[in-house]
């Protein structure tokens, strides 16, 4: 059994026809027993109206997108991500019934929290797989919620949320304490604390909605939400007792240690290696648009983001007048013209950073006993340096950007004591015996 998945597939505008000639990604993809990706756009064209809010852009196409797509052969989309609730509740129920109708499995979102949670399952080989997914980077307004006894449920994303305590030392905390009870930056807080809607722990410090507490060092450090790390580990519960073969969890995940979109969030770091002590066999992560380490617990793959497959985001064709509000300019403007409001002319934004345009496809081999056997790493590179390739799709890694990768995510996983090597354009995990 081979499975590989990718890492984001934004696809606003479609490749040329000339994209395909002898792109051998296709073949290697479609040579996996089972493919997935992670759909970071929503289906609603111009049928939807646009949230209060969005992933940082309002991200929305047509269904034919999945058709271009299919022609790499996926399997599964990812559905929870910061950028499914764009369009609100109709873009939502759009993107999931264009996947529906084409028979294409996903998970993650839905129509209520524990359709969003549920896992789905594929049956390839004689093998049972099973996909849980959810999103910690979303707006709170996204998260899907259930029903109580007289009240729907909530349409939305499996949502994971964490919270974030600043170790600081005393000196620190006494002018944070100070500065807090000058200012009065506590005083909603407390008031809703006499009022008993909150209750007060004496060893948590706030400012505003920060939380500190002391220690002997400045450090951050983030935390799973119990309830929602409860809720994801009983789907994996769940996908056991379907005797699951093989469990797949994804994350989608915007948050970092420090100051590089290259290292995950010690949220991510528990949630993960949660997953696998109750079952998981692999953790796909994706969300910063740039690789991440890989780590090798426990015998299982942890990949803490993938980053991108497909990053074509920069023309956009429907969008909304909260857009054009946001950058002071009026809303007939072209695609073009937005693009370059949006981007100071071509010199900021996502699209002007090398390591978004680095990736990998790991291919997972797993044995009859569903062990794990083999990870390989195919290095792809999506055009940013290559005038003749179309800037924003995956294409194999030139023997030169294949060593950079290699090198980048060999420093990265270093610290989760991960090995590799790379050989003739592939690189290969060593996995202990």
């Amino acid at each position: 059994m081979k499975i590989c998945f990718t890492g984001d597939a934004i696809m606003l505008t479609n490749p040329s026809d000339d994209y395909w000639n002898n792109n051998y990604l296709v073949k290697i993809i479609k040579e996996c027993d089972v493919r997935g990706s992670n759909l970071e756009m929503v289906l609603s064209g111009d049928k939807a109206f646009a949230s209060t809010f969005c992933g940082g852009q309002w991200l929305t196409t047509t269904s034919e997108k999945l058709d271009i797509l299919g022609e790499f052969g996926f399997d599964y989309y990812n559905t929870a991500n910061n950028h499914t609730m764009d369009y609100s509740y109709s873009g939502l129920r759009m993107t999931n019934d264009a996947l529906d109708q084409r028979g294409i499995l996903h998970s993650g979102s839905g129509d209520s929290l524990a359709n969003a949670s549920k896992p789905v399952y594929l049956e390839r080989n004689g093998k049972k797989i099973a996909f849980v997914s959810c999103t910690a980077s979303c707006d709170d307004a996204a998260r899907a919620g259930d029903p109580s006894l007289n009240i729907p449920p909530r349409p939305g994303v499996n949502m994971l949320r964490h919270s974030e305590r600043l170790i600081v030392t005393k000196d620190i905390m006494d002018i944070i304490d100070s500065t807090a009870e000058t200012l009065c930056v506590n005083a909603r807080f407390l008031k809703s604390v006499k009022m008993g809607t909150h209750l007060l722990n004496s060893d948590i410090h706030r400012f505003g909605r920060l939380e500190f507490v002391l220690g002997d060092e400045l450090k951050k450090m983030t935390y799973c939400h119990k309830g929602d790390l409860e809720r994801i580990l009983l789907s994996i519960d769940s996908a056991k007792k379907e005797r699951a073969d093989l469990i797949v969890v994804n994350i989608h995940s915007h948050d970092i240690k420090g100051m590089s979109d290259d290292t995950a969030d010690y949220y991510h770091e528990e949630f993960a290696r949660a997953c696998i002590d109750n079952g998981a066999s692999v953790v796909i992560g994706t969300g910063t648009h740039q690789l991440k380490g890989i780590e090798i617990y426990k015998g299982c793959p942890i990949f803490y983001s993938l980053g991108n497959f497909m990053f074509k985001e920069e023309l956009m064709e429907y969008a909304p007048h909260d857009i054009f509000e946001r950058y002071h300019v009026d809303d007939n403007l072209t695609p073009e013209e937005l693009y370059n409001v949006r981007t100071k002319g071509g010199t900021v934004g996502l699209v002007f950073d090398p390591y978004n345009f680095r990736s990998v496809i790991p291919i997972l081999e797993y044995g009859n006993d569903n062990s794990l056997i083999g990870v390989q790493l195919v290095p792809i590179e999506l055009g940013f340096d290559d005038d003749n390739k179309e800037k924003g799709f995956p294409y194999l890694a030139e023997e030169d950007i294949q060593q950079e990768i290699f090198d980048r995510l060999n420093r990265l996983s270093t610290e989760y004591g991960t090995e590799m090597s790379i050989k003739n354009g592939v690189i290969e995990i060593m996995l202990l015996s």
